[in-house]
């Protein structure tokens, strides 16, 4: 089955989007204003910084290039890494009310990730061993 333009447009978002976000921690990890943004959560600067931003890069770089290649993981590891984050940012964001935005945002990708078209070309183009 044809991949459904939503998926790839979402998945080369995933991809360069964790691409921009890696060099951007890299070139702003020693700004004084960045630093000051970090000290205002409540975890460890290296613990936040690290774990989330690396590591959620690499998540979503691993989940865009299963998505391009219809493996039904890759949606998976989306979803729970993104309810995931969301649950970690309503605990540690000191703006709390702005998270809404990305919440809803969220929840409409999800959406269009499981609708019966979508849901179809992940069952069915990854071979046997993909669901």
């Amino acid at each position: 089955m044809k991949r459904p333009l939503f998926v790839t447009v979402l998945a080369w978002f995933l991809i360069v989007s964790s691409a921009l976000c890696t060099l951007a921690m890299l070139a702003t990890g020693h700004n004084p204003e960045m630093q000051e943004i970090i000290c205002h959560i409540p975890f460890p600067i290296g613990i936040y910084t690290y774990t989330a931003a690396y590591s959620g890069s690499m998540l979503n770089t691993l989940a865009g290039t299963a998505m391009l290649h219809a493996k039904n993981w890759g949606r998976w590891l989306y979803v729970a890494y993104g309810t995931a984050g969301i649950i970690f940012n309503l605990s540690v964001s000191p703006n709390q009310p702005m998270l809404l935005y990305g919440v809803v945002l969220f929840a409409c990708i999800v959406y269009f990730l499981f609708r019966s078209r979508t849901h179809f070309y992940f069952q069915t183009s990854g071979g046997i061993g993909n669901a």
